[in-house]
């Protein structure tokens, strides 16, 4: 079995000359906290989350919160109206390519699961880009993996007469 026969195709991608305050509304309107970044031709170069949006809001603005919030904040996805309350006007020049990660993580779709079940292991990671070339056709996650896990531990269960 291969990465592509149990990877996630729906995914959205963002470009990487959007502005910050176009990348806040697309996670806001679909509901999501971070996206592959691609560019105008559909390379994938990068990622992006809200945490980048976190990140790069506390550089343009006056650091008054304490230190404790951030530790706590990036370590879990920002809700949705901790998003919306981000002010970013001040970073209205500044594009996703800015604040975005450089991809780590990624494998062709053509790949095998143990292959994938490695990377995840031993990057300690939950989700990996799936590429075919340089562009990214889906995601695949350890829940994802977990499935394919259930589905043979069934299969095995039902030949076995259990």
């Amino acid at each position: 079995m291969q990465i592509k026969d149990v990877m996630t195709r729906e995914l959205l991608t963002v470009g990487a000359d959007w502005t910050l305050d176009e990348l806040k509304g697309f996670l806001l309107e679909h509901g999501i906290s971070g996206a592959p970044v691609v560019d105008n031709g559909g390379k994938l170069i990068g990622v992006v989350s809200s945490t980048d949006l976190l990140r790069s809001d506390d550089a343009e603005t006056d650091n008054t919160r304490a230190d404790g919030f951030f530790v706590s904040t990036l370590d879990r996805p920002l809700a949705a109206d901790e998003l919306a309350s981000m002010h970013l006007q001040a970073q209205s020049s500044r594009s996703v390519r800015d604040v975005m990660t450089p991809v780590m993580f990624q494998i062709a779709e053509d790949s095998s699961l143990d292959e994938v079940a490695d990377m995840m292991a031993r990057g300690r990671i939950h989700r990996v880009l799936v590429t075919n070339g340089t562009k990214v056709t889906g995601i695949v996650s350890a829940l994802d993996l977990v499935r394919v896990l259930r589905d043979m531990v069934r299969e095995q269960k039902k030949s076995n007469g259990s």
